[in-house]
């Protein structure tokens, strides 16, 4: 009988603390035989609000954003991938959104999916510094099935 796939789900905004949980997901999975990471992103429909009603109010302004936006998260996402292939760690990326909340659904698609270990950073791109530990990452640790690793 093979032994069980350590699955590890690294939820990442591309802020500096989600990039180190990057690098701690690749140190445990390396740890770990017949282990995966999955890197995810959800997409924030807050952004796709602030992008369509800036849109509407500056059709081409709004569009540039929504574009860079788009291509900054492209980037990131392709940059993890490549950084956990070439420590030789098997990856998927995966982008997903909804009306739940961020913290819902990180929550909800390790639950769905069986995932190990959540790895998330303390705090995202939010800005509020101040926090010891951000919204997200605090009701991760609090709601998730399973053991929940915050990277400073």
């Amino acid at each position: 009988m093979s032994a069980k796939n350590y699955s590890i789900l690294v939820a990442i905004d591309g802020s500096e603390s989600s990039m180190k949980a990057v690098d701690y997901g690749i140190e445990l999975a390396k740890k770990e035989d017949n282990s995966h990471i999955t890197v995810l992103n959800i997409l924030d429909i807050d952004t796709a609000k602030q992008v369509s009603s800036s849109i509407i109010t500056a059709p081409t302004h709004g569009l540039e954003e929504y574009e860079l936006h788009k291509k900054a998260v492209l980037e990131w996402l392709d940059a993890t991938k490549r950084k956990c292939e070439n420590e030789g760690i098997q990856t998927e990326i995966k982008i997903i959104g909804g009306p739940s909340p961020v913290p819902d659904s990180i929550i909800i698609y390790a639950e769905n999916e069986n995932v190990d270990l959540i790895v998330v950073g303390t705090r995202g791109r939010s800005g509020f510094k101040k926090l010891l530990l951000g919204s997200v990452a605090s009701k991760v640790v609090t709601y998730a099935h399973c053991p929940v690793l915050v990277i400073k």
